[in-house]
This record gives structure tokens, C-alpha cells and sequence, in this order.
């Protein structure tokens, strides 16, 4: 651009028409790249807004990142999203138009909200709530937003004064910037705006979905702290009473509070996708425990109806989710490349595995319309299915479904060894115990750290309840029978739902598997004597589904300073 470019662009009026199509009303501001205009767009007769980016701003390759970014964020369709419409060169320098969103920033309405005494709980989870949605829209769409801050949310106002409702804006721009400058560590953030990047953002660069979600938390933070947080600031660091000027949080759930507070966690790991954050209805404040997000070994797609009419070689295989005597099976796939297939540990099977408890030839599998029949072939230690303990003979497993052989679990998949779906099936099983789908021990500790953290944080009690299935083999050996694994999987499942439902989860509560036949939930919030009765209502449910000579025992451990992890989970 021209120094009389510039010079135009400084003194753009109302009433300036743009490329014969936009008429300009009004400044709306300035920001580091440019400046955003109200336009009346001459074509369809409605408002746009107009962003020029400033020549100054700009950086070699802008031009098709801009680009690539609009027909990227024209995919994003959401409500609680700021739609851009086009990219068009102009004398002024390249401009975005956008929709035009009455209302304030929300930096703004954080500032005009101070005046006034703070937020309502219930005003905080209505924006908590559009914000989240508007991320995980745009993180679906696999963007990210790379900026967002309280000054990229709008919060607009319906024509009675009401509140409308929070809309993310300006997206996209900052994460092509990002990954186009390449930096070294310690070299300058590129892209966003260094008071509410990441703590790896600000070391590495990189726009993330977990960057975004890091900013997200800062940005609730904001709207209960009232001050802009400076770089590098760690929130974790003095208790949340410490930090609030007004008390927003008094009206929020323990699960609504840890949600904000797991978004801004050093460990990108431990923060909650966006699509998984929950807030109560402020209407009925009421919740449904299928609202709980749990992290989950994902199948792949369904195979479609095709595969219901042929049989496709490959299209399905099972992944090996847990082997007693071979733990380095889990994570293999076997494919299903024949129509009839044999299954067990001599060489000549179709399938061979190397599970010490699977028979020579254990099973067959026959495709029949879209389903595999498993036929245990008389084998020694039977084939089993998770809706009951005893020993079948013939089992229908369909997409998703699970079997296990011996002590050896199959879960039917449609993704092969190189696919992405692959590779988070190995991650999740990296983390989780395949039978139980309960953390293994090394994430328990960590998990349940972050546990104590959150209640240092909030002032709360974390109680440890410390379940174990207890059988007569107990006195003898420390080795679960198949029919303990399969009691101990049902179990477990059946006590993490109940705890989630009694209460009232909106996410997963923390547990993990501490022993053969051992596990613990961990539980922020409730007191001494209100952990003790949902304990023990949850053992009396649960004692009820497991078999004859099988019981459900459990023990209570409550946090104290200095006590660490370990200590907590252990009997």
C-alpha cells in the first residue's frame, strides 16, 4: 500500500463507498491488523462489517491464508459464530466482510457489568455456555480460533434491552500467522495476544484447540476477576476466593467451577475440549447424567448399508483392548479379510494371537449379513460377551461390540493400522485399563493431583472412595477369574454412572483401577457424611448385579494437606 493509500484509508468517512458496493456508516475499531467498519452492502441491502487489513500488518503469504481461511470459516455455520461472507481486494488493502452483530464486546460488557455488581450465575452461564458452543463449533470444522479473548466475543442485545446471546468473532487469521512463522523457543508470540495465550503457546508458538480452550478459561476467569489477566499469569497459582472481586462462582455448581478451572491447566491434557463443556440450564437448573462426556474408545464409523448386502475384505478388524498374559497385544488390529475366519493361539488359525488363556483353535467367525457370528470352537477358557457371566457358545457381534476370549477382549473396529482413528485407540489405551476402560495407575495419580489442586483452589473437601470386588479366591491368589474381570467390568461401570448421576455430574468424575480387582473415584464437593451416603448407596445398588459369592466393598479416605496421590488411592 501507498503512503496515499495510507493516507485514504485514515481518512475513510461515512459515506465512502468501497469497490462500488460498500457504503460506509461508521468506525466500529481498531485492532492489530486493521480496522472494522459498518458497511451497508448495496447488493443485498443489509449491514456487513467490513475488516481492512493494514498494509503495515500484513506478512508474505497473508493473501492465500486469508483466502484458505474463508472457505474454511464459510464451513463454520453455528448460532454462537460470527459469519464471514467474503474476501475482496480493495485500494484500501485486502477486506473481510462479515456479518454485522449489534451489541458490545464482551470486554466491554465486563466493564459496564463491574459498575453494576457483577454477573449473575446465571448471566455467567449463558455466555459460558454460547462461548463453548461457538469453539467447539469452530474446532469441529478442525480450525482454530487463535485470539480469543474477551474482546473477540460479542454480546448482543435483543430489542428490549435483554441479553441475546454471546457470538465468537474474528477467527481463523491468527492460526495461519501462527503456522506460517515457524518460530524457535523463546523467540517472540506470534499471532494472538500474549495475555490470554497457553503457557507451551507462549514458549513455542502454535495456535492449538488447546490453546483456544486455555483462553477460553481466561476469558471466564475475566468475567469473575473483572481485570485483564498479564501474560504468563497463572490462576492456579491463589484460590479462586483470593482472586474474584465479585462472587460469581456462589451460584455455580462444583463441576461448573472445575470446568473453568481445568481450561487453564499447564498440562494441555487435562483440559476439557470445548465440546465436552457443560453448564446447568439457568432456566430449570437441572441436568441429565447422558450430558456426562466420558472419554471413549471410538469404533470408527459404521459400515453402511453396503456391507450389509457384500462382504468388503478389510472392513472391519478387531482391536485388541486387553490381554492378561500378553499386554504387548493391546492396540493390534486383525483384519477381517476372509468371510470365514478361525481365531486362536496355533499358527494355523486365520487369526493368530498370542493370549496364553485362548485355545489352540479358540473360535470361528462367519460374516453373515452385515454381523459376525463367533462360534467357540469347545475351547478351555470359554468366549464371553459383557451382558452376562456365563460361558457362549454362539455370539452376534456387530460394529462396536466386544467379546473376549479367555482373557483376551476384542473390540470390532472399522479403521486400519495407519488411520487417525487408529492412532487415538492406541492413545486411549495408553492411558486406560482396556478392561474396565478405568485409568491406569500412572493417570490415576496424575488425574487425582489435579483433583487435590482444584479443591486447594476452591476450598473444598475431596474425599477418595476406594472400591474393591472382594471373592472367596481372594484368600488364595491375587489373579481375578474371568468371572471376576467380567464382575469387576460391570461393576465398575455400573458404580462411575451411579456416582456421576447422584451427583449431578457434567463431567466425568475421576477413577481409575488401583489393583487386580481394585478402584477409586474421586468426589469434590461433597462433606464427610454426604461422600459416606452416596457410597454406600451406590455399593447397595450395585451389589445387586454381580454374581453369587462376588460382594462390592468400599472405603473412604478423605484429603488433607501434604498427603499425596498415592496415599489417597491406595487401601
Amino acid at each position: 500500500m501507498t503512503e496515499a493509500s495510507r493516507s485514504a484509508l485514515s481518512a475513510l468517512t461515512n459515506g465512502a463507498v468501497i469497490n462500488d458496493r460498500y457504503e460506509i456508516r461508521q468506525s466500529l475499531g481498531k485492532g492489530g491488523m486493521g480496522e472494522v467498519f459498518l458497511a451497508h452492502d448495496r447488493a443485498t441491502e443489509q449491514p456487513v462489517a467490513l475488516k481492512i487489513v493494514r498494509e503495515e500488518a500484513r506478512m508474505p503469504g497473508d493473501d492465500e491464508a486469508l483466502r484458505q481461511e474463508l472457505i474454511l470459516a464459510r464451513s463454520v455455520s453455528h448460532p454462537n459464530v460470527c459469519r464471514v461472507h467474503d474476501l475482496a481486494p480493495s485500494p484500501y488493502g485486502p477486506i473481510l466482510v462479515m456479518e454485522y452483530i449489534t451489541g458490545q464486546t464482551l470486554h466491554t460488557h465486563i466493564r459496564r457489568k463491574k459498575a453494576q455488581g457483577g454477573y449473575t450465575s446465571d448471566e455467567f452461564r449463558r455466555i459460558a455456555h454460547d462461548v463453548a458452543s461457538g469453539v467447539a463449533a469452530i474446532h469441529q470444522q478442525g480450525l482454530v480460533h487463535g485470539d480469543l479473548k474477551p474482546g473477540n466475543v460479542m454480546v448482543t442485545t435483543n430489542q428490549d434491552g435483554t441479553f441475546g446471546k454471546a457470538m465468537v468473532l474474528d477467527f481463523g487469521f491468527a492460526k495461519e500467522r501462527a503456522r506460517a512463522s515457524g518460530r524457535r523457543p523463546g523467540a517472540p508470540p506470534d499471532g494472538g495476544t500474549p495475555n490470554y495465550m497457553s503457557p507451551e503457546r507462549i514458549r513455542s508458538g502454535g495456535a492449538s484447540p488447546e490453546d483456544d480452550v486455555y483462553a477460553l478459561g481466561l476469558t471466564l476467569l475475566e468475567m469473575w476477576t473483572c481485570r485483564v489477566p498479564e501474560p504468563g499469569y497463572k490462576p492456579r497459582a491463589k484460590t479462586m476466593r483470593q482472586q474474584i472481586m465479585f462472587d460469581v462462582p456462589s451460584g455455580l455448581s462444583v463441576d461448573e467451577i472445575k470446568q473453568v478451572f481445568r481450561c487453564f491447566s499447564d498440562d494441555p491434557q487435562q483440559r476439557l475440549p470445548a465440546r465436552h463443556l457443560r453448564f446447568f440450564n439457568p432456566v430449570t437448573l437441572t441436568t441429565n447424567p447422558m450430558q456426562v462426556q466420558r472419554e471413549r474408545l471410538d469404533p470408527g464409523p459404521p459400515p453402511g448399508r453396503s456391507a450389509s448386502q457384500a462382504f468388503i475384505p478389510g472392513a472391519q478388524a478387531l482391536l485388541a483392548t486387553f490381554a492378561t498374559n500378553a499386554p504387548e497385544f493391546v492396540g493390534e488390529l486383525l483384519s477381517l479379510d476372509k468371510p470365514t475366519l478361525t481365531i486362536g493361539r496355533r499358527s494355523d488359525n486365520d487369526l493368530v494371537v498370542p493370549e496364553a488363556t485362548v485355545s489352540g483353535q479358540h473360535a470361528e467367525l462367519r460374516w453373515q449379513a452385515g454381523t459376525w457370528i463367533v462360534e467357540d470352537t469347545s475351547s478351555t477358557n470359554g468366549t464371553y460377551v459383557d451382558h452376562t457371566y456365563e460361558r457362549r457358545k454362539s455370539v452376534n457381534l456387530m460394529h462396536g461390540g466386544e467379546v473376549q476370549f479367555g482373557e483376551l477382549r476384542f473390540k470390532i473396529v472399522t479403521f486400519t493400522k495407519d488411520a487417525a482413528s487408529a492412532q487415538r485407540a492406541r492413545s486411549y489405551l495408553s492411558k486406560r485399563d482396556g478392561l474396565t476402560g478405568l485409568l491406569i495407575r500412572e493417570q490415576l495419580l496424575h488425574a487425582v493431583e489435579e483433583e487435590v489442586a482444584f479443591a486447594d483452589w476452591v476450598e473444598a473437601p475431596l474425599t477418595i472412595a476406594r472400591y474393591e470386588l472382594r471373592g472367596p479366591n481372594r484368600l488364595v491368589s491375587e489373579r481375578p477369574t474371568i468371572l471376576e474381570m467380567l464382575a469387576l467390568r460391570r461393576g465398575a461401570t455400573r458404580v462411575i454412572e451411579l456416582t456421576d448421576t447422584l451427583l449431578l455430574s457434567l463431567i466425568a468424575v475421576t477413577a481409575g483401577r488401583t489393583g487386580p480387582l481394585r478402584f477409586c473415584v474421586a468426589m469434590v464437593g461433597p462433606g464427610p457424611q454426604e461422600a459416606r451416603n452416596l457410597v454406600e448407596q451406590v455399593v447397595g445398588q450395585v451389589q445387586g448385579m454381580l454374581p453369587e459369592g462376588l460382594e462390592l466393598g468400599a472405603t473412604i479416605a478423605r484429603y488433607e494437606k501434604g498427603v499425596g496421590a498415592a496415599a489417597l488411592v491406595d487401601p
